[in-house]
């Protein structure tokens, strides 16, 4: 039987069979569905696109591949790659079906090759797997593969590029937090944080600076710990959550440190909204999804985020600290967004015509946060 053809998982993990295509670039444990727009052989380029059924920006990332393989179905094959229980996504491709190759790194072995941390992300490979290109898939163009495509000569078929690693199993039972707050922590570096926010729990996991700033919406910068504290955890706050809890002070209070506010001077962009045109939350639709917003090479696009949510993400695309008004009407409520922030000037335009921002960048006093162990 081909290891392209679906496979039923009834068993517990038994073993793990190496298939017979020992020369494939790419490892994977299956595919769940072939290509129905890209031939099978003679592609001189491979996009591997890193995603997950609850990433609403990759699925939004799916219908601009789309577009690429129906404009080179036969020299380029397109392959959406995930690291999930191959019956969630089964059930997700029933309800929302994909032309797309769609294939199962079921243990995440190619995620750690190409260092996937955050998604979406792909690779862009020549048929010998050498790496061409990485990124978003929204920042993956027709130029940029009409280029690669002048510049390869070989080729190579689907199944000789595809290493298949047949795994037998039982359907995973996903872990439940049992207390509103579980703190674990890790021995294992963590080179991004990793966020799983669904309608049981939210889960992070990743160092205490970066966990803490994203629950507090602060940039990196603007968190001060010593190294010997700035340990990776893995952190469950059990659902619903109450609207008025404060996570960041919840897990800092748990872990026993203290928090102490301070103002430096530097470089910094400042939001001054007088007469906000926000959008509503209809523009855009992910879905209920966990990763609500995407932030390409130059433009940053999100699904019901608020201004603060948007500051927060913007900083670390752009290194700086971005400070918004105080006021929570303004900086709190839910919107949908897209604005280019590349270019100062573009942004600045962007925000203004759309949105009723002004942005200003200069040198400004913004907020520390020093957290500390608490002295016995």
């Amino acid at each position: 039987m081909s290891c392209f053809l679906k496979k039923r998982f009834t068993l517990i993990i038994i073993c793990v069979l190496i298939a017979t295509y020992s020369f494939g670039q790419i490892k994977i444990s299956e595919f769940l569905q072939d290509s129905q727009i890209a031939t099978q052989d003679n592609n001189k380029l491979y996009f591997v696109d890193f995603w997950a059924t609850w990433c609403g920006p990759c699925i939004t990332a799916k219908e601009h591949l789309g577009v690429l393989q129906k404009q080179f179905p036969s020299e380029l094959y397109i392959v959406s790659v995930t690291n999930e229980n191959p019956l969630i996504v089964e059930k997700f491709l029933s309800k929302r079906p994909a032309k797309l190759a769609v294939a199962i790194d079921y243990n995440g072995e190619t995620h750690k090759r190409y260092n996937v941390t955050t998604i979406p992300d792909g690779v862009l490979l020549n048929s010998q797997g050498k790496v061409l290109w990485q990124g978003g898939a929204p920042d993956l163009k027709k130029e940029m593969i009409l280029r690669f495509l002048r510049q390869q000569k070989s080729k190579s078929s689907v199944r000789s590029f595809f290493n298949i690693v047949s795994i037998e199993e039982e359907a995973v039972f996903e872990y439940q937090p049992k207390q509103e707050l579980e703190v674990k922590s890790l021995t294992v570096p963590v080179a991004e944080l990793e966020v799983i926010d669904n309608k049981d729990y939210l889960k992070l996991t990743g160092s205490l600076k970066s966990i803490i700033g994203f629950l507090a919406k602060i940039y990196k910068n603007q968190i001060a710990l010593p190294l010997d504290l700035d340990t990776n955890y893995e952190i469950y706050f059990k659902k619903p959550l109450n609207s008025n809890d404060n996570l960041a002070f919840k897990l800092i209070t748990e872990l026993n440190l203290s928090i102490e506010r301070k103002f430096s001077q530097g470089e910094g962009i400042i939001f001054n909204v007088e007469s906000p045109r926000f959008w509503g939350t209809d523009q855009i639709d992910w879905g209920k999804n966990n990763t609500r917003y995407l932030v390409s090479d130059s433009q940053l696009k999100a699904d019901n985020l608020s201004l603060r949510d948007v500051a927060y993400q913007l900083a670390h695309a752009l290194d700086v600290p971005v400070i918004v008004p105080e006021d929570g009407e303004i900086s709190l409520v839910l919107h949908d967004w897209d604005f280019h922030y590349k270019f100062f000037n573009l942004m600045q335009t962007d925000l203004e015509d759309n949105f009723g921002i002004k942005a200003e960048k200069k040198t400004i006093s913004y907020p520390v946060y020093y957290i500390k162990k608490n002295v016995p």
